[in-house]
């Protein structure tokens, strides 16, 4: 008697070993498909999985409090098939520079455009480094783009805010790196935060060299970081 366990069973164990994440199809491609599909959507109509679009499902988190809505980054990833980022105010939000929140959840996916959930919009970015970003660096790149669009806070508590992130060594390598794809501007206002932060100048070399140095910038809220004008600051 055959006991291995049948495709609905290895569908619905992998997807409820991981709550919070979201599935395609794609996540099956071991399985044949004719099997996959059926046990999905039994599995969604029983409750245990939600659909958040066409081809996307997920594993909802539960607490004492409830079920946890689904997180519009992950959900995101799993639409366009490539890493996505907040961008806009969800993620001046994660970075706790302002208490608003967007109607619908604002990532950023890098290249194509694709399409989305109803709570989630994607705008697309072309040429940028950010693949090994953590999403709380990535939303940093994104808010310099429009930092005082998206602060509510002091410039001194903005800077204290974003200093958090490039705290680390790592952090500060990885986004000394993923500038080099922005906006000159972007550029600037990171190297100056990461100095700020303690970078050394061997670190910042290539960075500091990308730019024109006849060129100057508006840092808004950072230009009183102590190391903006050397890095053209107007």
């Amino acid at each position: 008697m055959d006991r291995s366990p049948s495709v609905a069973s290895r569908v619905e164990r992998r997807i409820v070993r991981r709550p919070g994440r979201a599935f395609t199809f794609a996540d099956f491609a071991d399985l044949p498909a004719s099997a996959v599909a059926p046990a999905l959507s039994r599995l969604t109509k029983a409750g245990t999985i939600r659909r958040a679009r066409k081809g996307v499902y997920y594993a909802p988190r539960r607490t004492v409090l409830g079920e946890v809505p689904f997180d519009p980054i992950e959900v995101g990833r799993a639409a366009s098939a490539v890493p996505v980022y907040p961008a806009g105010l969800s993620a001046a939000s994660m970075l706790g520079l302002t208490t608003q929140v967007p109607a619908r959840a604002e990532l950023v996916v890098e290249g194509r455009r694709t399409t989305a959930p109803g709570a989630v919009e994607l705008k697309s970015r072309h040429g940028t480094r950010r693949a090994d970003l953590t999403a709380p660096e990535a939303a940093l790149l994104e808010v310099l783009r429009d930092l005082d669009r998206f602060t509510d806070l002091s410039p001194t508590d903005t800077v204290e805010r974003l200093e958090v992130v490039v705290r680390s060594p790592e952090s500060r390598r990885r986004l000394l790196r993923a500038a080099g794809g922005e906006p000159p501007r972007v550029r600037a206002m990171v190297g100056a935060l990461a100095e700020h932060a303690g970078a050394s100048e061997s670190e910042l070399r290539r960075l500091r060299s990308s730019l024109n140095p006849t060129s100057r910038f508006e840092f808004g809220p950072l230009k009183e970081l102590s190391a903006a004008k050397g890095w053209r600051a107007r």
